[in-house]
Order: structure tokens, then C-alpha cells, then sequence
């Protein structure tokens, strides 16, 4: 296969609490990271594109979409955010993970890259065969584990180094597919707070506030003004239309 010629991310399982949960809900904070990951990918001029399956109803339909969705094109680079979940609420870290069928190189660099970021245990990469996301798209892909929901030290970890972890591991994934996004040592480890953009106090959008600033993806925010989105690759130009 050749060189993927774009990164495709989405959050696993189906909506809230579909997930593991513990002290978090995994489905919420592998939306948080996957976002921000996405976010930081495509204002770096690196081709990506973000989905979350809001259809199904179960898992088994849950992962079918996540195939049938990755399997419309074969010239991508799948990135599946997950979080781990043990038997119960422990004081201990457990680590960061990333599964693989057939990508151990990069599945390694990412791993390597959370716990270089954030000093999580590095638990390694893992080939699983199990796995449709892995093993029945015709795209090669990657299933990240954030951490374990039922850890109060990763959870502590994700926290405090959020935004230099999802710097790390843009910069592995943009490398993966021939494209360089310098570290932003000004923004890394500032706190970043979940918000909402509302419209006439009815429709909402999430978003995000660091350093003074609002962030929401302009998707959503063409979306939420019924706007039609075009985006062109090769300009790198995004236009908005009524």
C-alpha cells in the first residue's frame, strides 16, 4: 500500500456512557483527545478528517459503521481514541497502550510519545486480531488507549499534560504520512476548559477556552449556522456558504 495521504480520527463506541467508565466516562475524554488531536493536525495544513458515530445503538452496529465509514475510501490512516478500564478504582497508574494489526512501528512511536509527554507507564503497543476497526478496514489503523478510566493517577496524568500529550502524538501521526508540525511549547500544559457556543440560546456546539481564547471546529460551527463547508486540500482554504 502506498504512503496514506491523510489522517482519519474518530471516537470509539456510539455516545456517552457507551464506553468503559469509571472515574471519567471514556467515550468523553477520547472525544476531548481525539478532537484536539484532529484540531492540532488540520491547523497544521496536515489532511485529516473527524468522525463520531451518533447512529448506532449497540456495539456490534457501532462497529460496523466505524467499518463501513473507513471502508467508503482506502487512502487514509485510521486513529481510533479509546480509554482502558480495570476490575475497580485503584490510586495506582496503569498506563497508556496502542493496538495494532499490522502497524507496530507507528503504534510504538505513539505510545512512546503519551508517556514521554505525560510520564504515564508505558505499556507498550499490542497487536490485537480481534478487532474490526484493525483487522476489517481495508485502511491501516491504530487504536489508541489513552489510560484507564478506573485510575486515579493516569487520570491525574491525562489532566495535567493534556495538551502536551495531544501535541506528541499529533506531531508521530503527521510524521507517519510525510507531514512536520513544530511542538507548540507556548500552549503545552496550559488548562484547557470544556465550554459551549450557543445559538439564540437553543443550539450549542462544544468548545473549548485556553489562554483567554475560544476554540470550536469550524464543522460544527457551519453546522450550527446551517452553512455549507468546502474544503480544499490542496489551497488549504476553508469556505463557508449560505
Amino acid at each position: 500500500m502506498t504512503k496514506p495521504q491523510e489522517i482519519e480520527f474518530h471516537v470509539g463506541h456510539y455516545g456517552d456512557r457507551t464506553g468503559a467508565r469509571g472515574i471519567i466516562d471514556e467515550v468523553q475524554y477520547a472525544r476531548k483527545f481525539i478532537k484536539r488531536i484532529y484540531d492540532i493536525c488540520v491547523s497544521n495544513c496536515v489532511p485529516a478528517t473527524y468522525y463520531e458515530d451518533k447512529i448506532s445503538k449497540n456495539q456490534t452496529q457501532n462497529i460496523n459503521n466505524l467499518i463501513a465509514h473507513h471502508n467508503q475510501d482506502r487512502n487514509g490512516f485510521i486513529v481510533s481514541g479509546h480509554l482502558n478500564a480495570s476490575g475497580s478504582v485503584t490510586d495506582q497508574g496503569i498506563g497508556a497502550e496502542v493496538l495494532y494489526y499490522d502497524q507496530v512501528t507507528v503504534a510504538q512511536k505513539v505510545v512512546d510519545a503519551i508517556c514521554n509527554a505525560s510520564g504515564m507507564k508505558n505499556r507498550g503497543a499490542k497487536k490485537r486480531t480481534d478487532l474490526g476497526v484493525l483487522v476489517k478496514t481495508y485502511e491501516p489503523a491504530i487504536l489508541i488507549e489513552f489510560g484507564f478510566v478506573t485510575s486515579k493517577k493516569d487520570v491525574e496524568l491525562m489532566d495535567q499534560h493534556f495538551e502536551a500529550i495531544c501535541q506528541a502524538i499529533a506531531k508521530v501521526l503527521a510524521a507517519h504520512i510525510g507531514y512536520t508540525i513544530k511542538m507548540e511549547v507556548g500552549n503545552v500544559d496550559k488548562p484547557i476548559v470544556e465550554a459551549k457556543v450557543m445559538l439564540n440560546d437553543a443550539k450549542s456546539i462544544p468548545a473549548i477556552i485556553q489562554d483567554g481564547r475560544t476554540y470550536v471546529q469550524v464543522r460544527e460551527l457551519a453546522d450550527l449556522l446551517n452553512l455549507k463547508l468546502i474544503y480544499n486540500n490542496e489551497s488549504k482554504i476553508t469556505k463557508l456558504y449560505q
